[in-house]
């Protein structure tokens, strides 16, 4: 059996009187592409920055990397890589300048660096654009960027929060092309939130919450067939009982 990249054991979080999270248990293989889905308020970001160490919880345990993210936060973001839902890159500096800083925040050598960042500026179809600024790159460009910076220490586990949010089509399709060469490259584990549900589709495993608690977990294959549907947008709606915003449920 494959081992846990991800073990969660009624986890929650409380933010004052409002449950944001109520006592999730799911487990995420290594190596595996999984799918968070939700609407808006259903709890997927709070459990990305629970699992990434940036809150602490209100009860139960998870372990990522084999580690506790309560008691062993440092070990467990020597794992991870984390994309956020809005870019956090400094827009006034350049991509390489952004991966630079990056590499000396998470203490890595200039032998190790300089290589990686050179790598990961022609994996993700960067290299022209390194000595750009960041401010004045399309959406898709700085997502990507966004992504090259989150596996430039090459992380076992990827969190992506909602990585094409405000893409065009077009841009969506090239990202997700350029995170399926990843994945087949490094072997590396991803956990992806999204409101784009057909995205999900590729996932091998798909969670959904709802008010902050499971509602369905399985391949989007038995997801399907348990609901009598022929879409993950229809387990969705099935589970939730949320309509999509217009334009979110056909992934581009």
């Amino acid at each position: 059996m494959t081992a846990a990249a991800i073990d969660v054991r009624g986890l929650g979080k409380d933010f004052g009187a409002v449950r944001a999270l109520d006592r999730l248990d799911l487990e995420v293989r290594e190596g595996e592409f999984f799918g968070l889905l939700g609407p808006n308020g259903a709890g997927k970001t709070t459990t990305v920055h629970l699992l990434a160490t940036l809150l602490a919880p209100s009860r139960g345990t998870a372990r990522v990397a084999g580690h506790d993210v309560a008691r062993e936060g440092l070990a467990v973001r020597r794992h991870i890589g984390l994309v956020f839902q809005e870019t956090t890159l400094d827009r006034d500096l350049t991509i390489t300048e952004n991966l630079r800083f990056a590499a000396r925040l998470w203490s890595l050598p200039d032998r190790v660096a300089r290589p990686r960042i050179d790598a990961v500026l022609r994996q993700f179809g960067l290299w022209e654009r390194r000595n750009d600024s960041v401010r004045g790159l399309s959406g898709g460009l700085r997502r990507a960027a966004d992504i090259a910076r989150g596996i430039l220490t090459e992380p076992r586990i990827l969190f992506l929060d909602e990585p094409t949010a405000g893409l065009d089509p077009r841009a969506r399709r090239a990202l997700w092309e350029q995170i399926r060469g990843l994945r087949a490259a490094s072997g590396v584990t991803v956990l992806l939130t999204t409101h784009y549900v057909a995205e999900a589709e590729p996932c091998d495993r798909v969670a959904v919450l709802d008010h902050g608690r499971l509602a369905a977990l399985g391949t989007p294959s038995e997801l399907k067939r348990a609901a009598g549907v022929d879409s993950l947008e229809e387990v969705f709606l099935a589970h939730t009982g949320h309509r999509l915003p217009e334009g979110e449920g056909d992934g581009g």
